[in-house]
């Protein structure tokens, strides 16, 4: 008889139910204790041109950008932390050359984009904080250089909770992930991303993992 015997069936169920309490449940909302950003005029003020080029997509990357944004001021101790005109300023541009390059390999494109709006807007110190909070915001481990680089790392991890749904967490809890999106839904930002490798290059999986790996650090 190869049944599972009854203890191994009970510690099988406690195992499944830890991993999916532990990876999948909902947070609970009311139990946050993040300060989730709905608007702000540095935000609006960079993104709102782009209106037309995003499209139906607008609503969706808005609140990406806006729930990435509360993640890295939580991170960085609240909703007053240094450096939060750039922060707001590197979200807007950060993904935007998906949609006006048309392109999956989109950091260099949307890296151009915010030079040419911001460079006499800012100095080279906060130009450069702009610069890498965009190229390395998909970074798979943590920046290391420059005085800022604690604000780069805030970003980057807000991203890759935001851009996984809270399955990458990067610390954040699931209850502040609740919270943020009971403010900010998806709004369908997650297709969006699923819909636009194939809208740009069909079945050219090749292409498509090309581009895709540039936007990639290690």
């Amino acid at each position: 008889n190869s049944s599972m015997p009854p203890a191994q069936w009970a510690t099988a169920c406690v195992v499944a139910v830890v991993v999916y309490y532990g990876l999948f449940a909902p947070g609970d909302a009311s139990k946050a204790d993040i300060k989730v950003i709905t608007s702000s005029p540095g935000v609006e003020r960079y993104l709102r041109p782009y209106k037309g080029t995003i499209g139906a997509d607008y609503d969706g990357y808005r609140n990406h950008i806006y729930r990435t944004l509360s993640y890295a001021l939580h991170h960085l101790g609240g909703e007053k932390a240094q450096k939060r005109e750039q922060i707001e300023a590197a979200l807007v541009y950060h993904d935007i050359g998906l949609w006006t390059d048309d392109d999956l390999s989109y950091l260099e494109p949307s890296w151009a984009l915010a030079e040419r709006e911001l460079r006499r807007k800012m100095s080279a110190e906060d130009m450069q904080l702009v610069r890498d909070i965009i190229q390395y915001h998909h970074k798979f481990t943590p920046f290391s250089r420059g005085k800022h680089a604690d604000v780069v790392n805030a970003v980057r991890k807000a991203d890759w909770c935001d851009a996984t749904q809270g399955f990458v967490s990067k610390g954040m809890s699931r209850d502040n992930i609740a919270a943020a999106y009971e403010k900010l839904p998806g709004a369908g930002f997650y297709l969006t991303l699923a819909r636009l490798p194939p809208q740009l290059h069909g079945y050219n999986l090749p292409l498509m993992g090309y581009e895709i790996a540039q936007i990639f650090y290690i």
